[in-house]
């Protein structure tokens, strides 16, 4: 196991791809945070109406309120590089060959799974950690631009909600990433498997918006169990159930943003289905890998 584990930490670690998507990221990252911030310079008519979006925007892109979003950007935005990656190291072994001498030497197909699951579990944290910092460093230059200070007390204050905020974010994460390795090591290829778990990624997303339009229609009418079905079974809705709480507790003006709100369910609720996800497809991915593999390499 050892063997194998350090085998697949030397793919990643060698992999351009990796790294690649990881500047991608911090890229995305910063110009989107730049731009909230010269958007927040912006003067809007002092009204009622208008006057709440704006110092909701500040405290957005200021401390402490930028650690909302700096650790929520890998599970939103930052997902679909890690997916790419996650698949890429699941199903390129078929794709090149490079699988059968592997096996063929009397590597443990499951150890070979567990190794590469592992691998992909801490490429999470690989992704987190850097723009997590970016967010805070960003956010540092905002405090600074618009208080003159950069705030301190909230280290302090909310260490430990920072510290849940991390944890939050790789366990909302993870089933992702096994699902992409799971459908990779399946389909015997990398790009079917991206394909399917990035759409599958983008029609939740787009779904759940829409459900939360409908939810005040379904919640006064008699197929307002569908609400709850939903927010028990769906992958994404337990895991904006705990990104939300990583939001409420850094920018208590999330709801003016337009932040979806949060099920009513308790957040060890969501953590339990997400660790079910997690745990079905890592046992798919170890189901899978027992299937006969082909003498010669896949397309893909």
């Amino acid at each position: 196991m050892r063997g194998l584990l350090k085998a697949e930490v030397l793919k990643a670690i060698r992999r351009p791809m990796t790294w690649i998507a990881l500047g991608i990221l911090l890229a995305i990252m910063a110009t989107l945070r730049i731009l909230l911030i010269a958007i927040s310079f912006v003067p809007l008519p002092a009204t009622d109406q208008q006057s709440t979006p704006t110092n909701v925007l500040v405290d957005l892109v200021t401390l402490p309120g930028a650690a909302a979003d700096a650790l929520n950007f890998v599970p939103s935005i930052g997902i679909f590089a890690l997916l790419v990656v996650a698949a890429s190291l699941g199903g390129t072994e078929f794709a090149w060959g490079t699988i059968v001498p592997l096996l063929a030497r009397g590597a443990s197909r499951s150890q070979l799974v567990l190794a590469k699951a592992v691998v992909v579990l801490g490429l999470i944290a690989l992704y987190l950690l850097p723009t997590a910092t970016l967010g805070l460093l960003l956010g540092t230059v905002a405090s600074q631009l618009h208080d003159g200070s950069v705030p301190l007390d909230w280290i302090r204050e909310r260490w430990l909600d920072f510290l849940l905020g991390l944890m939050r974010s790789f366990w909302v994460t993870m089933p992702y990433v096994l699902a992409a390795l799971a459908l990779a090591i399946s389909f015997r290829s990398s790009a079917l498997a991206m394909g399917t778990v990035l759409a599958y990624v983008i029609v939740e997303q787009v779904g759940l918006s829409v459900f939360q339009l409908l939810r005040p229609m379904l919640a006064s009418s008699t197929w307002s169990w569908i609400a709850s079905i939903l927010d028990w079974t769906l992958l994404g809705a337990n895991a904006n159930e705990l990104t939300g709480l990583t939001t409420r507790a850094f920018l208590s003006g999330a709801a003016s943003l337009g932040e979806l709100s949060a099920s009513q369910g308790h957040p060890w609720r969501a953590t339990l289905v997400l660790a079910i996800y997690a745990t079905i497809f890592l046992a798919l991915a170890l189901a899978a890998i027992r299937r006969d593999v082909g003498t010669r390499p896949t397309s893909s």
